[in-house]
Parts: structure tokens; sequence; C-alpha cells
């Protein structure tokens, strides 16, 4: 079973691996500048991408890729119910084997404060 990471040690890791790509070729770094682009508001506000970013993560079964989104849907103050729901959708777009992605996911949303459970009775993890 993976271990969900902490949402520090992921943006750790995630760094770090990025300069390594940036620092290892001019195409690395026209695609970093593509997936801004790509994301950055326009006619679908940025919250509305990263939505849809999550479920093609999800659906392309790319673990790192769910954190990323799910790192910016909390940035964008996405409800939880909204990321829930779309979850939900690439639930029936994946299907089945989707779910330890799911599982793990909902997991690393209790960690990050505009996506956790907002109940006064939960205890955070820390």
């Amino acid at each position: 079973m993976t271990v969900t990471p902490s949402p520090e040690a992921f943006r750790a890791a995630r760094a770090e691996g990025n300069e390594l790509l940036r620092s290892s070729g001019a195409l690395f770094e026209s695609f970093f500048s593509l997936d801004g682009a790509a994301y950055a508001p326009g006619a679908l506000p940025a919250s509305v991408k990263e939505l849809l970013g999550l479920v093609i993560s999800v659906m392309k079964d790319c673990e790192e890729c769910v954190y990323y989104h799910l790192e910016r849907c909390d940035e964008e103050r996405v409800a939880r119910e909204q990321v829930l729901e779309a979850l939900q959708v690439a639930l029936v777009g994946g299907g089945s084997v989707a779910i330890p992605l799911l599982r793990r996911a909902v997991s690393y949303m209790e960690d990050l404060p505009t996506l956790a459970r907002q109940h006064p009775w939960t205890e955070r993890r820390g």
C-alpha cells in the first residue's frame, strides 16, 4: 500500500524534481511555460481548470499530478464539495481501478486548509 505524503514532503520533492528537469534542457522549461499558460485564468477561471486537471490526473493514474492539483484547488479556494464532485466524475471515467488513488487523494485533502473536513469534532492530522 502506498503511503500518502504530507503536503510539505510532496512540495519539497516536487520542487527538487522540477529544478532538476529545468536544468536538463530547454524543452522541459518550455513545457513548464506551456503548462502555466494552459492553467492561467481565461474564459475558464483557474479554479475550474484545476478541477479539470484533477479529473484528468485521476484518469491518467498520475498520483503526483493529483496531489499537485489538490494543492492548486486549495490555493484557489475551491470548496471541498466541488473537489469531491470532480473526484466522483473521475471515478465514473476511470472505473474501480481509480479507487486506490481516490483514497489517497481524499486522505491528502485532510492536510490542506480549504479542503479538509471542517467539523469541530474532526481532529486534523499533524
